[in-house]
């Protein structure tokens, strides 16, 4: 498992609205501010009214969800 503090985070990566992730995309997985982040994968998302939930290759953190123009930061594969 990657981990990584968001204030250690290249904060040059590249951004997208989380309801653009696409499958096999990594990201960083940021639940809030001063905890670690982790590099996800995505299988697939369902687009909500509000959100949208992405399912991922973690066993852990199957599932997460965020507000459709929340912006996600890409990763490169782990």
């Amino acid at each position: 498992m990657v981990t990584a503090s968001l204030m250690g985070m290249n904060t040059d990566d590249a951004t997208v609205p989380a309801d653009q992730l696409t499958k096999g995309q990594w990201f960083w997985h940021e639940p809030a501010p001063g905890l670690p982040a982790w590099q996800l994968q995505v299988t697939s998302a369902e687009l909500l009214e509000d959100s949208v939930e992405i399912f991922t290759t973690d066993e852990e953190r199957e599932l997460v969800s965020y507000p459709r123009n929340r912006l996600v930061r890409l990763a490169g594969a782990a």
